[in-house]
């Protein structure tokens, strides 16, 4: 790393820190941190990429004043380093090394369609209560015809060597009935090895907008939960066709004992019983 220079030692760092798993870009920041060796260049250089990562990954955080979780989204970006928490009208500044939020305030700007905006918020807080542990969501009113819904479910134990996230972006035109989103799902598996799981799901249907705000926002989040259900039993179906063909075909042909495997009597060998008790 000598030869490098301090530029391309925080390009390099950027892109590590760009792929970083779920609930793990402190640990990467301060791996990177030591082969930069240039606490003041990487912090410099590195800002962006954090906000990139931040907001593509919807970050959530509890600003001060308030007693539950909000979203740091691109779509809620409304200065430097303030953004919006639409359900409140507050906005915070927000911290993308520190990953803190501070100042809250009120948002005294007009937000648009802000009936519509509320509506959807309603059902979608539902939504996600009802199906996502520990769901965060939140309902922007982006322009006179555009809402973005944003939802994100983190799940970390490090203790036990994993992580995952379940992200999504909605984004709702009322004019052309258009919605389009997009959902991904990244999970690490870090225990004596180094495991990842990375998909992702494009959707583009139509919802009629109806002058009822509520039938409206009742009707995107049904599609928004068919989505998901079909999206969920894809990546379950996967997981069995890996386990039961992909995983089995990794193995030896034939054991040391020279003889086939029998899987269907496998709790008949001796490892098959030493697994059982464990």
């Amino acid at each position: 790393m000598e030869d490098i220079s301090i530029e391309d030692k925080v390009k390099i760092a950027s892109g590590f820190l760009l792929a970083s798993p779920p609930g793990e870009v402190n640990d990467v920041f301060n791996d990177v941190r030591t082969l930069v060796d240039d606490d003041k260049a990487l912090e410099s250089g590195i800002l962006t990429t954090l906000e990139e990562y931040n907001t593509e990954q919807l970050i959530t955080v509890i600003p001060p004043g308030l007693d539950y979780e909000v979203i740091v989204s691109k779509h809620g970006k409304v200065d430097l380093d303030r953004y919006l928490d639409p359900r409140s009208k507050k906005s915070f500044q927000f911290d993308h090394i520190r990953l803190v939020a501070t100042e809250l305030k009120d948002h005294t700007e007009d937000l648009p369609i802000e009936d519509f905006r509320a509506a959807v918020e309603t059902e979608a807080h539902k939504y996600v209560n009802d199906h996502y542990p520990n769901g965060v969501c939140s309902v922007y009113g982006l322009d006179e015809n555009n809402i973005a819904i944003a939802i994100v479910d983190n799940k970390y134990n490090p203790n036990n060597y994993w992580n995952g996230r379940w992200l999504a972006t909605w984004v709702y035109n009322r004019e052309t009935g258009a919605l389009k989103g997009a959902t991904k799902v990244h999970v690490h598996y870090y225990e004596d090895g180094n495991v990842q799981l990375n998909s992702d799901k494009k959707s583009d249907s139509t919802v009629t907008f109806k002058e009822d705000v509520t039938v409206t926002a009742k009707a995107i989040v049904k599609e928004i939960t068919t989505f998901d259900k079909r999206y969920h039993t894809a990546v379950n179906n996967s997981y069995e066709e890996l386990a039961e063909n992909a995983f089995k075909g990794l193995r030896r042909a034939l054991p040391l004992t020279r003889n086939k495997l029998d899987w269907n009597k496998i709790m008949n060998y001796k490892i098959g019983n030493e697994l059982s008790q464990k």
